[in-house]
């Protein structure tokens, strides 16, 4: 009996354990190049989509300087980055370092591919995220092992 995409979508996938979930979280890093990235500040939080790159140790945006989400990250460093959907998850936590196009320390190279480039645009800055903390799962069985990165090591 074949399965409808429905059904098929509604078929369990098998646990996959910490080392396939890790390969499959830098698989979403390098070709995702789309993310939400979540902030607080004084006046809540806030979210937003953002282009971005994966540069082996951080995921690097670009964003306008005057906007809401820079203005949160310079209040609290901290934010949260979502990748995926409901039935494939990658959440990154960790503290988000603000740099003017200008501000690049020598030898550094963002990786090309970010929609908007603070080398170009005026007014842009770039956003690299330091992961200390990653979790992924695909469903309720991966949950109770989600933690795939802890204080900025992987568990796997």
């Amino acid at each position: 009996m074949s399965l409808t995409g429905a059904a098929r979508a509604a078929a369990p996938q098998p646990i996959r354990d910490a080392g396939r979930r890790k390969a499959d979280v830098l698989d979403t890093l390098v070709n995702s190049g789309q993310v939400w990235l979540a902030t607080g500040g004084a006046s809540g939080a806030h979210m937003v989509p953002l282009g971005c790159v994966w540069d082996g140790a951080h995921l690097v945006m670009a964003t306008r300087e005057r906007h809401r989400t820079v203005r949160n990250l310079r209040e609290n460093h901290l934010a949260r980055a979502a990748f995926g959907d409901p039935a494939d998850v990658v959440l990154m936590d960790g503290p988000v370092e603000i740099v003017p196009p200008d501000g690049l320390p020598s030898g550094v190279a963002v990786p090309p591919g970010l929609p908007l480039d603070p080398a170009r645009v005026p007014g842009c800055v770039y956003l690299f995220l330091t992961p200390r903390r990653v979790l992924a799962w695909r469903h309720r069985g991966e949950i109770p092992d989600r933690t795939l990165m802890r204080d900025g090591r992987w568990l796997a």
